[in-house]
Formats: structure tokens, C-alpha cells, sequence
């Protein structure tokens, strides 16, 4: 069995539980669907029924729950915070949950017809790890939905390189004060002005800590995400970059049975 880095789990937990990834307004969820992403809505549409049997691999406070239980689909929500399944659970009651790391999910193999793994695994101590046990509790034939960070787009170098200083503030009362006074407004009005008005104080101060003051956040290009995707029997139906810092997989499981190298069983 794999050792999970468990200091890394235990800061990311403490911070969404501070910090949950939390942008939802009261008008948002009497229409979920306007607020999930359009590769998110096509997969939907296109690979979901009702009584789908879905699994959502950290979901936070529950923007995709909303939507796939609204569609009537089974999910079964998964999450390492209490805070944010506790939102969640709040704005999908028909929903399942489950508190739980994406590193070692608390299911059997091939339980699920689909996977939704939408902005997790590259929080998490190995993406490859989560990755795979992601593709473990899929059935044969399923599909998954994986969104990540893209290597070559421009949150690589902020959080890479504009991050670390940002961060060391974060932990000292003066320095969470500096950020308070200074960064997290001048975050807040771009983020008013690109949502035309309808972001929120608090959504904007979610949103820095989720991108800038998480405590772990990798990068991945779509080679390699490929490559990951081959060796763990998956074909890649589709490939989308349209979003920006998040570039979007979707993946079939091959109904023959192939190990981690792809090599038939």
C-alpha cells in the first residue's frame, strides 16, 4: 500500500477548512447550470443519465453537486474537508457524501460508471496517484472527467514564482493583515469587474487562497496527462484547453482489463 504524505494532507484539509473554494450565491443555486464550466455541461449532456451512478472526487462546496444531482444522476460526493462538504451537503441534500482523501477512496473496484475529478488531484502530495485511483473505482466502458492545471499557462509562474513570497506573509497576523489591506482587494476588483459585478467579497478572497495560498499546487501538460491516462487503460475521447489555467480530459476505461502499463491482463 502506497505511504500517503499525511503533513501535506492535514495542511491542504486545515486550508480549504478555513478556506473553503466557496464563490456560490443564493442565485446560483436556483441554477446551477449556469455557473458549471461548458466542457463540464457537454460531458453531462453527452455521458450521464439519470440513476448514473457518478462519483465526485472533491467536490468542495458543491458547485458540480448541485448540477448532477439536479440532473438526477446518482453521485456520491467526496471530499478531505468537513467545512466544505458541509456546504455542499446544504445545496445538494440528495446527494451521497463521503469524507475522504483523493489519494485512497474509500470505495471497491469498478464501482462507478462515471468519474468526476474536476481541480483535485493537482492539490494533492502525488497527482499520478490520485489519478489512478481515480481510473481504480471506474467500471470498464466508464467515463472520466478530469481537469487540472495546465503547465503551460500563466498560473504556473504566479503560483510558482509570485507565490512563495505571498505565502510566507500568509502565515503571521501582520502579514495575513498586509495581504488584507493590499493584494486581496486590487484580486477582489478584478474579479468584480470580470464577473460584471456578481463577485463577492468573500467568493474573491476564496478564490486567492484557493490559487495563491494553497499549500500545494502542480502542473501538468497534456503529454503527460496522456501518457498517464495510456498506461492506466484509458483512451482519451476528448481534449479541451478552452478554460484557461485548466485544461479538460475526457477519458473512456477500456472494457478489456489492462493493467497499470497497459498490458492486457
Amino acid at each position: 500500500m502506497m505511504a500517503l504524505d499525511t503533513t501535506l494532507q492535514n495542511r491542504t484539509e486545515q486550508h480549504y477548512d478555513s478556506h473553503p473554494f466557496d464563490a456560490i450565491t443564493p442565485e446560483d443555486e436556483h441554477a446551477p447550470r449556469t455557473i458549471q464550466p461548458k466542457p463540464f455541461i457537454e460531458f453531462c449532456e453527452r455521458y450521464l443519465r439519470r440513476k448514473t451512478t457518478v462519483a465526485e472526487i472533491g467536490c468542495g462546496p458543491g458547485r458540480g453537486t448541485m448540477y448532477l444531482a439536479a440532473l438526477g444522476t446518482d453521485v456520491t460526493a467526496v471530499d478531505i474537508s468537513a467545512a466544505s462538504l458541509a456546504r455542499a451537503r446544504k445545496r445538494a441534500p440528495k446527494a451521497g457524501f463521503v469524507r475522504a482523501t483523493a489519494m485512497m477512496l474509500p470505495f471497491s473496484d469498478a464501482c462507478f460508471d462515471a468519474v468526476v475529478s474536476d481541480g483535485v488531484i493537482h492539490h494533492t502530495p502525488n497527482a499520478r496517484a490520485a489519478f489512478a485511483e481515480s481510473v481504480r473505482v471506474l467500471r470498464p466502458g466508464g467515463y472520466l472527467y478530469l481537469g487540472l492545471y495546465n503547465r503551460r499557462r500563466h498560473y504556473y509562474y504566479i503560483y510558482t514564482y509570485a507565490g512563495p513570497p505571498i505565502r510566507w506573509l500568509d502565515k503571521s497576523a501582520a502579514g495575513r493583515a498586509a495581504l488584507g489591506m493590499t493584494l486581496i482587494p486590487l484580486y477582489y476588483l478584478v474579479h468584480l469587474v470580470k464577473s460584471r459585478g456578481r463577485r463577492r467579497w468573500a467568493g474573491a478572497r476564496n478564490f486567492f487562497y484557493d490559487y495563491i495560498i494553497t499549500p500545494q499546487a502542480t502542473f501538468y501538460t497534456c503529454e503527460e496527462i496522456t501518457t498517464w491516462g495510456g498506461e492506466l487503460g484509458l483512451d482519451l475521447t476528448k481534449y479541451d484547453p478552452s478554460l484557461g489555467n485548466v485544461h479538460v480530459f475526457v477519458f473512456r476505461k477500456s472494457p478489456i482489463g489492462r493493467n497499470d502499463h497497459g498490458n492486457s491482463e
